[in-house]
């Protein structure tokens, strides 16, 4: 059962982009005394969403140990079918398919795929189910991004499907749902990052269960013949196939993705020197082409602005390298010339605050910013200084909106 679950990630992982022929060959780790081997089969989970069903449209009936299959037909003409084969099921359950009506918190690009909830939740086959998805309104092969999800919502994740079948066949061990939306090479980006997060986490913990038992039975005086590459060369090896490789694929589809993806990589080189690795048997992971490849791809993606323009009697003017770092606007007004300072949440929307002060008065406060970017490049920034002005004689508040234009500045010499 363990290789058949390793098989259909395997195919999840290859219908997603091509990222290597390892991510389809059976690993194995060292095991070390006294502690776990790292497990390098064991899928990841991913994000949890939010997921709203629509009870009215559902189909149910009884399978057993003999299989059998289950029909719905959604309202818009969207038709699934659950295929079950025998012993998959040791006795009679009650299978219920209902319409998921909308889905927040995932990378697709709109709240509304495609998908079913199956349930009961948690049930598990011993043979592999199917679920036939044909969407009332297609979807072209290169923007399907198929999915699946546990219970309501938790560890959504990419689904294995059948790599030959122009349908699109889900591969199910248990229920709880599954679907397809769209998504450009953004979205599959993100898709690829959530895995890579995933698997991260886990394998750090489980080198550091390794780990400490290990010292453990040191400091307790007990022999071992473990090396360094005994226990770290199983975690590099899991490390390249199941992070680093997924973060390069989502770099190569969106830029953003590269400086996580370097970290990455320089985190890996160093432990695979520091373990001692670095000329036995733990593979080589191309590390300067790899690299260069990714400095390439990021600035690329370092989209530098410079900002500029009036509003509300005031002059601003500066230069931003990264909408994604914090960076400084001038403000040039009747009572005089400073800076205000932007504080990104995210790419396109932080916070913002600026501080003055001339003649024995003080003007300080803050507020909301967002950018747009348009087609061409340029875009515009619009933040709201929510201000109190506090003088000898008393204090005033005002609230101003200001518009200004972004031009697109690959001329800047950013770090």
């Amino acid at each position: 059962m363990k290789n058949q679950a390793s098989s259909l990630v395997a195919l999840g992982l290859l219908l997603g982009v091509s990222l290597s022929c390892s991510f389809l060959k059976d690993k194995t780790s060292k095991a070390v005394t006294g502690a776990s081997p790292i497990d390098l089969t064991a899928a990841t989970k991913g994000i949890d969403v939010k997921v709203d069903v629509d009870k009215a449209q559902t189909s149910s009936g009884k399978i057993g140990k003999a299989g059998g299959s289950l029909l719905l037909t959604a309202a818009d003409g969207s038709k699934f079918t659950l295929d079950v084969p025998a012993d998959a099921i040791q006795a009679d359950t009650e299978i219920k398919m209902t319409v998921v009506k909308r889905i927040e918190g995932t990378p697709l690009e709109n709240a509304t795929p495609t998908a079913v909830q199956l349930e009961p939740s948690g049930l598990t086959f011993k043979q592999v189910a199917t679920l036939t998805i044909l969407p009332a309104k297609e979807i072209p092969i290169k923007d399907q991004i198929i999915f699946g999800y546990e219970e309501n919502g938790k560890d959504y994740h990419l689904a294995p499907v059948d790599p030959k079948s122009k349908e699109i066949k889900v591969k199910l061990l248990g229920f709880s749902g599954a679907g397809v939306g769209s998504g450009r090479d953004s979205a599959w980006a993100a898709h690829l990052m959530i895995d890579a997060g995933a698997a991260k986490t886990r394998l750090l913990q489980k080198l550091a269960e390794t780990t400490q038992a290990e010292r453990n039975k040191i400091l307790h005086g007990r022999e071992t013949d473990t090396s360094s590459v005994d226990i770290f060369g199983p975690f590099i090896e899991a490390f390249y196939d199941q992070v680093l490789l997924k973060e390069i694929a989502a770099a190569e589809l969106d830029c953003k993705n590269a400086q996580q993806a370097l970290d990455d990589l320089i985190f890996i080189e160093r432990l695979r020197h520091l373990s001692g690795g670095a000329d036995t048997e733990i593979r080589s992971i191309g590390y300067e082409e790899k690299s260069a490849r990714l400095q390439e791809l990021g600035k690329k993606c370092k989209k530098s602005y410079h900002a500029e323009g009036s509003s509300n009697g005031a002059f601003f003017k500066g230069d931003i390298c990264d909408l994604n770092k914090p960076f400084t606007i001038d403000v040039d007004s009747r009572t005089g010339k400073w800076p205000m300072n932007f504080t990104p949440t995210s790419e396109f929307a932080g916070s913002m605050e600026g501080t003055f002060s001339s003649n024995g008065c003080t003007l300080t406060g803050g507020g909301p910013y967002t950018i747009s970017i348009g087609e061409n490049g340029s875009g515009t920034i619009t933040f709201t200084y929510n201000s109190t002005a506090t003088c000898p004689m008393g204090s005033t508040t005002t609230s101003k909106t200001s518009t200004l234009p972004l031009k697109p500045a690959p001329e800047l010499a950013c770090p």
